[in-house]
């Protein structure tokens, strides 16, 4: 299903998401007894964007209307055993999730609504929450898992913490501390050999930066010491100096400005937002990095062209992008019509920076991820959910 919707055209995918949310309402009002809708439908499933391919965009609507219910029953299933998240009949349910988190899920190429199964029941208490980071944190950094894994469990990480509207600062605080320490011990051992960034060699240590520069993105107003009894959205802070929870500038200084270069092959979108938004809050000034980064050519450094990174194997070697980080975040915005009540409450949407301009704002690649997003480019390492 999910192939299916990468090689659609962003507006014909929205559209066959819109068409089915429509179906679903006019279903439950043709149960009221009111029928006078059946002409909005037949609109949107006949528009003439679809160009021809009518027959293949309902069968997609099939599928995903199968996914949904699918879904909706899944964490129906579930529902029970989390009604006390702290018992034990909870936490043997959630190792069980877990386990099918580990191996099936997570080896799915561009797996887009499963996984969101842990992102509900995990948030359900607080010792779930650590569980599920903790698991995340461990495989992402297992030398023995191949590298495009590691960094698809680099990505689940971020994409929890920054996205989990019950994960509490102190664990986005935690996170980032167990990352950093991780990120110096392999600069460290690294540094001194190092040529020059290069995805092949060095792929965890750019995802697990990638994660922290997605999670201050989103999460940045827990990264400030006392921060509850600051108010960060109000403009006129920005008038002072904002005090940040010890070792997280110098965690992301010491990363950022590294002989590994991470800021090179990070995914761009994340790179140019997590720059636009440090200099605004006074943070860190890395636009003259960006600007020297731009004479930097990845293949001369590349160990091998198959870098076994989440990237799309139709992009070339010799193509800059083949040698950068993907940016896919698993938990961005959840779209299935039916199902997506069951996590409406458990989700951090996008919060604009005070003082950012409105505009700049909107054309943000991190704004764009709370839209329909099916274009990104990766490479499958197993088949997508069936």
């Amino acid at each position: 299903m999910q192939v299916d919707l990468d090689d659609l055209d962003d507006d014909v995918a929205a559209a066959t998401v819109n068409a089915i949310s429509l179906t679903s309402t006019i279903t439950e009002d043709e149960e009221d007894g009111d029928e006078s809708n059946d002409s909005d439908v037949d609109s949107v499933t006949s528009d003439e964007s679809f160009n021809g391919d009518a027959k293949r965009i309902k069968e997609l609507q099939g599928n995903v209307e199968k996914m949904d219910e699918i879904l909706d029953l899944l964490f129906a299933i579930y529902e029970p055993y989390f009604s006390d998240p702290t018992s034990t009949e909870a936490s043997s349910m959630f190792e069980t999730l877990l386990g099918h988190f580990s191996n099936i899920i997570l080896p799915t190429y561009r797996s887009r609504h499963t996984q969101f199964l842990l992102f509900h029941f995990a948030q359900t208490a607080e010792g779930l929450v650590d569980r599920f980071a903790g698991t995340c944190v461990q495989l992402a950094f297992q030398s023995s898992r191949p590298a495009v894994l590691r960094q698809s469990s680099a990505a689940y990480l971020a994409s929890f913490v920054a996205r989990g509207a019950h994960v509490q600062p102190f664990v986005v605080r935690t996170v980032f501390e167990v990352i950093g320490n991780n990120l110096d011990s392999i600069r460290t051992e690294n540094e001194l050999t190092c040529r020059g960034p290069d995805l092949q060699r060095y792929g965890t240590f750019y995802a697990m930066t990638q994660a922290l520069l997605y999670i201050f993105c989103f999460r940045w107003r827990d990264l400030v010491a006392s921060s509850d009894s600051l108010e960060t959205d109000d403009p006129t802070f920005l008038g002072q100096d904002l005090i940040w929870t010890p070792g997280i500038k110098e965690i992301l200084s010491r990363t950022v400005y590294s002989k590994l270069n991470p800021l090179k092959i990070c995914s761009p979108p994340i790179v140019s937002e997590f720059a636009k938004i440090a200099h605004h809050l006074r943070f860190m000034y890395v636009y003259p990095l960006l600007e020297s980064n731009k004479r930097i050519r990845l293949s001369q450094f590349s160990s091998a062209h198959a870098n076994g990174a989440l990237r799309d194997t139709g992009n070339g070697g010799n193509n800059e992008s083949w040698h950068q980080l993907d940016a896919y975040f698993p938990f961005d915005p959840y779209q299935l019509p039916k199902s997506k009540r069951w996590i409406e409450n458990d989700y951090v949407r996008w919060r604009g920076i005070p003082g950012l301009n409105q505009d700049d704002e909107d054309e943000s690649g991190m704004e764009q991820n709370d839209d329909v997003d099916v274009d990104e480019d990766d490479t499958a390492t197993d088949e997508e959910d069936e």
